[in-house]
C-alpha cells in the first residue's frame, strides 16, 4: 500500500517585508494608531485594520510590528498580527485577504475550480476584489479578524461600503452574473463563519438575501503566523 500524501502547508508571506518583532499594546488612540511597548521603548504603529477590533487591541495584548518603509510614514512601524484571547495570532490586514483567497483558489484549498484573471474590477459605482474564470465570476472579498465561541464574525462595526456590495452582486445574481463572496478568517483558532446579526443586522440580513439571489457564499481559514499566513482549509458559512 502506497503512503498517505501529506499536503504541506501553504505559507503566504505578509504584503510588509521584514521580520515581525512582538510588542505589547499600551493604548489605541484612535482607529489608525496604536501606541505599543517594544522592549524598553513606547513606539506608534499604523493599525491598518479599520474595524473596531475590541477583542483584540486591548492593552497589554500582544502584538506584532513590522517596520515601515517610506520618509512619508509618520508612524515607524505596521502593526500587523494580534494576540487573541484563545492565544491564537490574528491579522490586522484586511488588504491581503484577496491575495489569500486568490493563494487558496489556486492551491484548490478552496475547491471552486475556478481562477483569478483580474483584480480590482470596477463595476458601477464599486470596485470588487477579484475576477473568476472560467464563468466571469464577480468575486468579492470580506476579512473577518473577530470571533466567539470558535465563530469568526463580521463584520465588527457596521459597513455601509459591505451592504452596497452585496446589494451590487444581489442585483446582478438576479439577472444571470455569476457573483461570489468569500469570508476570509485571518485566524486558525475558527470552526465556521458566520454574519455579526448583533453588530450589524443590515448587513447580516443582506448577506441572507445575497445567497437567496443566487450569489455564492464561501470561506476559508487561514492561520497567522510571524513569518506569513498559512493557507488552512474551506470552512462553513452559518447563515
Amino acid at each position: 500500500m502506497s503512503p498517505p500524501i501529506i499536503q504541506r502547508p501553504v505559507l503566504i508571506p505578509h504584503r510588509w517585508p521584514g521580520a515581525a518583532r512582538t510588542a505589547f499594546l499600551v493604548e489605541r488612540p484612535n482607529r489608525f494608531l496604536a501606541v505599543c511597548k517594544l522592549g524598553r521603548r513606547t513606539v506608534e504603529a499604523h493599525v491598518p485594520d479599520r474595524g473596531r477590533c475590541l477583542d483584540l487591541l486591548m492593552p497589554g495584548r500582544e502584538v506584532a510590528l513590522v517596520a515601515a518603509a517610506g520618509p512619508l510614514r509618520r508612524t515607524k512601524y505596521t502593526a500587523l498580527l494580534a494576540r487573541s484571547g484563545s492565544g491564537a495570532w490574528v491579522s490586522l490586514d484586511p488588504g491581503g485577504a484577496p491575495r489569500l483567497v486568490a493563494a487558496a483558489l489556486e492551491a484548490r484549498i478552496l475547491p471552486w475550480g475556478l481562477r483569478v484573471s483580474r483584480r480590482e474590477i470596477a463595476v458601477r459605482s464599486s470596485r470588487i476584489d477579484l475576477l473568476l474564470e472560467p464563468g466571469d465570476v464577480l468575486c468579492e472579498v470580506k476579512s473577518v479578524g473577530a470571533a466567539r465561541d470558535g465563530v469568526a464574525l463580521f463584520p465588527d462595526a457596521p459597513t455601509v461600503r459591505g451592504l452596497r456590495h452585496l446589494a451590487l452582486l444581489s442585483h446582478l445574481a438576479r439577472r444571470g452574473r455569476r457573483c461570489a463572496v468569500v469570508l476570509c478568517a485571518q485566524r486558525g483558532d475558527v470552526r465556521a463563519v458566520a454574519a455579526d446579526d448583533d453588530i450589524d443586522p443590515a448587513f447580516a440580513r443582506a448577506l441572507r438575501r445575497a445567497a437567496a439571489a443566487g450569489v455564492r457564499i464561501g470561506a476559508i481559514r487561514c492561520a497567522a503566523h510571524l513569518d506569513g499566513m498559512e493557507l488552512h482549509c474551506e470552512i462553513p458559512v452559518l447563515l
